[in-house]
């Protein structure tokens, strides 16, 4: 999968920032990082990645772009299977 634009809404930017203390500068450097991504339920994917802490962001994929639906730091789990899966 190959992402070019990421895409955040001004009402999703200010969510994600002020419940998960995530921001929109982090957000974009996971996914054109090298993330990893799983495929969800309702053409969704989650994406895995780290930029100065480990970052899980739930997004719609199409056209080379990810639409953000929201953010937030990785749990325990989500932390091991990106470095099981990136061994």
């Amino acid at each position: 999968m190959i992402i070019e634009n990421v895409i955040i809404e001004d009402k999703v930017k200010e969510k994600i920032l002020e419940k998960h203390n995530v921001t929109s500068f982090e957000i974009e450097n996971v996914l054109l990082g090298n993330p990893l991504v799983l495929k969800t339920k309702e053409s969704r994917h989650l994406a895995v990645g780290f930029y100065h802490r480990y970052l899980t962001i739930v997004f719609e994929y199409g056209k080379k772009t990810a639409n953000i639906i929201t953010a937030y730091p990785s749990s325990e789990w989500q932390i091991k299977l990106f470095k099981e899966k990136r061994r």
